[in-house]
């Protein structure tokens, strides 16, 4: 167990750079070679309302402090990067890691019923939803597209590990030490899991797709960008 937290401590920062650069090499690489879909939609004046009041703020709760997480998480990891104390950066991390696990549990429960996968969703797999060619692809979608049902629950799952096993790494004198370096191992691993699935969905929620990005704030879309998009919305 040792030598196995040990190997964990001397990669993290490798994986750290793969996840985040790579996503990033990845992003670009596919802004280039594909470009944004539908890219006249993000001319459209926003006129539907697509998220309410609960899911904007808890979805940019949720985002925030992802962001500060990630910034702070990884200090800890390469040696305080950030110059700041320990007692700092922990008191921070810990504050938006308690502001993550209430609005992820939020986010999961109001999203939880229209992230289901419904038969016309493999259609959307077996293509990919279009984003692997430059040719406008229409396929079935609710509310939520495969893709983002996908990354629905694998965030989901991975917030739970986060959660979880931040709660035994705050208070590790409760624990045995096997269980702190496993909960060590999970919580690192799933951290940079998110953050690069977290990146791939920044992408894909603004530059890929015009007219996307101002659900973050306002919840609206245009009528037409939902047609294309989401044509089986309220299924």
């Amino acid at each position: 167990m040792i030598s196995l937290n040990n190997l964990y401590i001397q990669y993290i920062g490798l994986l750290i750079v793969i996840a985040t650069v790579g996503t990033l090499i990845i992003a670009v690489a596919h802004y280039i070679a594909v470009g944004p879909n539908a890219k006249s939609l993000g001319k459209l004046k926003p006129e539907i309302q697509r998220f309410n009041f609960l899911e904007i703020s808890s979805h940019f709760l949720r985002m925030a402090s992802t962001i500060i997480l990630a910034i702070t998480g990884i200090a800890f990891a390469v040696y305080n990067t950030l110059g700041l104390s320990y007692q700092f950066l922990l008191h921070i991390h810990l504050f938006f890691a308690a502001l993550f696990a209430l609005s992820s549990v939020v986010s999961i429960l109001i999203w939880m019923k229209d992230n289901t996968f419904k038969k016309y969703d493999w259609e959307w797999l077996k293509v990919m939803g279009g984003y692997l060619t430059k040719k406008e692809i229409h396929v079935p979608a609710g509310k939520f597209n495969a893709g983002q049902k996908l990354f629905f629950w694998l965030t989901t799952f991975l917030s739970i590990f986060l959660i979880f096993s931040g709660y035994l790494l705050t208070y590790p004198a409760q624990f045995s030490v096997h269980i702190v370096l496993w909960a060590s191992i999970i919580h690192g691993v799933s951290a940079v899991t998110l953050i690069a699935v977290v990146i791939g969905h920044a992408y894909l929620g603004s530059f890929a797709n015009p007219g996307t990005i101002g659900t973050i704030t306002h919840g609206m879309v245009a009528k037409e960008w939902i047609k294309l998009h989401h044509p089986k919305c309220g299924d």
